[in-house]
């Protein structure tokens, strides 16, 4: 009888642990799916950063070559303003110098002073020495 004791022991044994197992790999099995669904959605979730970060990145790219090229052009214009303004101003002291002169030719002793010192000329009576300068 002991003999048979074992079997039905090890039914019962088998039996239980059969239990056991089904209801052990049901709850794996719950469990794993769950581990899936939640690895699934961190994939999906990294997919979506990684796409969000390549727009971003994008725009981003954009935006500062824009810029770039707006401080590039900036400091071109900037440039050619300063050159601008000093030709505008040597143009104004050059206006300035020549209306002067237009007001000195207005004068018959400053005309006879540049005739006599370029062009060597004299009034009557009178003797030009030209002196090393």
């Amino acid at each position: 009888m002991e003999g048979k004791k074992e079997v039905k022991e090890g039914n019962s044994e088998q039996m239980r642990q059969k239990k056991i197992t089904e209801i052990h790999s049901q709850y794996i099995q719950n469990k794993e799916r769950h581990e899936q669904v939640i690895a699934k959605r961190k994939r999906g979730l990294y997919r979506r950063l990684t796409g969000a970060f390549i727009v971003f990145s994008f725009f981003a790219f954009l935006i500062i070559t824009g810029i770039a090229e707006q401080l590039s052009l900036l400091n071109e214009k900037q440039t050619e303003q300063r050159e601008l303004s000093d030709e505008y101003k040597a143009l104004l002291e050059e206006k300035a110098q020549l209306k002067d002169e237009v007001n000195k030719l207005k004068d018959e002793e400053y005309i006879g002073e540049i005739a006599r010192r370029d062009f060597f000329m004299s009034k009557p009576g009178e003797t030009i020495f030209k002196l090393p300068e």
